[in-house]
């Protein structure tokens, strides 16, 4: 496959937010509810932090997390980033964290007719 081949998106932000078990279904619907058109992923993943060194002999004790990443426009980026901070009641200690980064490029299948109206200068549905 050649680079003509492949459509590179260069405006765009990974948000990532690190949660306690159970809170995805809700993160990911406030975020679909603000427009955030792409897809996300939420995986389990397990980690320790200070809260967590409570265990016998202060030995850390793991716990289980949810981490969900979504790709977002760069128009998108502060109004999906706020609304998972407060659907996910982030200022709560212990809840989790979110953060967000800069992709250099990122790349996907982009059905023809969407293309076709981004180069007529269209906003995409």
């Amino acid at each position: 496959m050649s680079d003509h081949d492949i459509t590179y998106l260069t405006d765009v932000f990974l948000l990532t937010c690190v949660v306690q078990s159970g809170l995805s279904e809700v993160i990911l619907r406030a975020a679909r509810d603000v427009g955030a058109r792409t897809g996300a992923t939420s995986h389990l993943a397990r980690g320790t932090g200070a809260r967590e060194r409570l265990g016998v002999l202060g030995i850390a004790v793991e716990t289980e997390k949810e981490v969900i990443s979504i790709i977002v426009s760069s128009e998108q980026r502060d109004l999906v980033y706020d609304t998972i901070y407060r659907a996910a009641e982030l200022n709560v200690p212990g809840r989790g964290f979110i953060y967000c980064m800069a992709l250099e490029k990122f790349s996907t299948y982009i059905p023809q007719s969407i293309m076709k109206g981004l180069d007529k200068g269209d906003e995409p549905v």
